[in-house]
């Protein structure tokens, strides 16, 4: 209100004409002493000067300006939401799946950071969804472009890059047999299960990268670290720059080529070794509940 009257349309406004129902996207409060500011997308008939005091779904903002420029809803979404869900959605998907969930408890819960170790090469779309009475509220939605060169090779929580040296083959499994009945001329052809997955080598040099450099000095601790990274049991996802995602079994032995020493500067040179290693697919790297059985993800509220 000002002087009494209000901006909007009725018996005690400024203007004589109905307001224009535009879509407002910013609010300028400047050249004046206010004591409130409150904004809603719900109608108020017969306004009477009193500003609801409690938040509802329609409240924008509300700015009491005590002590404070505080103009948002945090403590009320605090109140009402019981989680936060995380979901994505790739060109692969039909439809957001969620990945991640938080329990809401206080204010600080609802700020979530995550770093998404599984994201392919891309455009990926990742939706921020509150939880209130059980149900999904309305999607916040952000887009990145994911691009990186080469391989990686991945967990929840961890990722190393399979670039330098790199090589790359794969086949896909389809086993049959045959049965050669008497009397008569074909074998007949048998296939045992939904055959078709993929199994492959991989080889490369291990050795560190940061900021453009390669850590030649700790080449040998670096490489160790990776390897306690692939024999630790667990599945991974192999991904690369086309877009390419596969739920992966780090499968027999890693084999070292012969050690080769790198010329590297005016009197420094190391030693580099190809690390070669097999690998068999052994789950749907996009489907949820294949993730959260092989301990990729901490929900499988999207398995389908």
């Amino acid at each position: 209100m000002f002087c009494g009257y209000t901006y909007a349309s009725n018996k005690r406004s400024l203007l004589s004409h109905p307001a224009v129902p535009l879509n407002y996207k910013i609010l300028t409060v400047q050249n004046a002493v206010f004591d409130e500011v409150y904004a809603t997308n719900a109608v108020i008939e017969n306004f009477d000067g009193s500003i609801p005091g409690n938040w509802t779904f329609d409240t924008i903002i509300h700015a009491t300006f005590e002590g404070h420029l505080n103009a948002g809803n945090v403590n009320f979404t605090e109140s009402i939401v019981e989680a936060v869900r995380i979901k994505k959605k790739t060109k692969k998907d039909n439809h957001f799946k969620t990945i991640y969930e938080k329990k809401i408890i206080t204010n600080e819960d609802l700020s979530i950071e995550i770093l998404d170790f599984l994201e392919p090469a891309g455009t990926v779309e990742y939706a921020y969804v509150p939880v209130i009475s059980g149900a999904e509220s309305d999607y916040i939605i952000s887009v990145v472009e994911s691009r990186f060169d080469g391989y990686f090779l991945c967990e929840k929580d961890k990722s190393y890059p399979l670039l330098l040296n790199a090589s790359y083959n794969q086949q896909v499994n389809y086993e049959t047999g045959q049965v050669k009945p008497l009397g008569r001329k074909y074998p007949i052809t048998i296939i045992n299960g939904d055959t078709g997955y993929k199994s492959g080598d991989m080889e490369c040099s291990f050795i560190q990268r940061a900021n453009h450099s390669l850590h030649v000095k700790n080449a040998l601790d670096y490489r160790n670290n990776v390897y306690d990274f692939i024999t630790d049991s667990q599945p991974k996802i192999l991904k690369d720059e086309e877009g390419n995602l596969l739920l992966v079994h780090i499968n027999g032995n890693i084999t070292e080529s012969d050690r080769q020493y790198v010329y590297h500067g005016s009197n420094n040179g190391f030693y580099y070794v190809k690390t070669k290693l097999s690998w068999v697919e052994c789950g749907n790297a996009c489907r949820i509940g294949d993730l959260y059985d092989n301990n990729l993800i901490d929900t499988d509220l999207d398995r389908e």
